[in-house]
């Protein structure tokens, strides 16, 4: 049976309770192409859904919060995150030719950006929403069995395939980040 994802920006979205929801290309003006994706078993809790739809419906509140807890990150050596960024932009300085990182970074010093300026080079790629299971590590028992969020954050995609990972709980609380391809 359809039935329609409870957002207000985006209202005709529909699902079928039991399938994956997969959607390519949400906002069509965006720098980048944007997914949009929520697992199977959440599709099977309506309450799961409106959170999903709620987390699509203030995207925008969450690009914030996630910025500026990477921008907290990659100020403090003490943080854990703060070594998954500084490892994921040295990657694209040092192991990318000098052409595609000024392109895609928009310099034609990407040496003189510093960390803090290439967080907010980060483009959200894609929301999704699932069970922690098979996405956090031991340190999250309890949010491996509850629903999370997931939002992949990426220079432009035409130059590389590194995403930055930021999990939040069901209340949209920032539980970690990851570098992952």
């Amino acid at each position: 049976m359809t039935k329609q994802i409870p957002s207000t920006k985006f209202p005709g979205l529909a699902y079928t309770s039991g399938n994956d929801i997969w959607i390519d290309n949400l906002l069509p003006d965006n720098k980048i192409p944007f997914y949009f994706h929520v697992s199977e078993k959440i599709t099977q809790n309506e309450a799961a859904v409106a959170r999903a739809a709620h987390a699509l419906d203030h995207m925008e509140e969450l690009v914030n919060k996630a910025r500026a807890h990477l921008r907290d990150s990659i100020q403090s050596k003490k943080d854990p995150g703060y070594t998954i960024l500084h490892d994921f932009f040295e990657f694209h300085l040092s192991e990318m030719d000098e052409e595609s990182v000024k392109e895609m970074l928009g310099t034609e010093r990407p040496e003189t950006l510093s960390e803090l300026e290439m967080v907010d080079l980060l483009m959200l790629k894609s929301l999704g929403s699932g069970l922690g299971e098979g996405w956090l590590g031991s340190n999250f028992e309890k949010e491996q069995k509850e629903q999370i969020f997931i939002m992949d954050f990426t220079f432009n995609p035409e130059y590389t395939d590194q995403l930055i990972v930021v999990y939040l709980d069901a209340n949209e609380n920032m539980l970690t980040i990851s570098h992952e391809s």
